[in-house]
């Protein structure tokens, strides 16, 4: 059965930008630290299309989601899931 994947734009203080990938049922992949809005959309392009050769589209989380459901705590997990940091 196919995974939904879904993922979200953090904008970030320093005026850097993260992304926050889901994949259903309980993996968070988060990429850390993109300069611009045009880089964060280069890699989720390349994320869409080795997602779909897997049989799992990509979509932008319809914002239901809060940031504490990813965010993750002092022992790097997250509340719903295992959360990985991409580099």
């Amino acid at each position: 059965m196919p995974r939904r994947v879904y993922y979200r734009i953090s904008d970030r203080p320093d005026g850097r930008f993260d992304a926050i990938v889901t994949i259903e049922p309980d993996t968070v992949v988060r990429r850390d630290g993109f300069d611009s809005l045009a880089e964060l959309e280069e890699w989720v392009d390349g994320l869409r299309v080795l997602m779909a050769a897997l049989g799992a589209p990509v979509s932008r989380a319809d914002g239901a989601e809060t940031a504490a459901e990813t965010a993750p705590t002092s022992d790097r997990s997250t509340p719903s899931g295992r959360l990985r940091t991409a580099r």
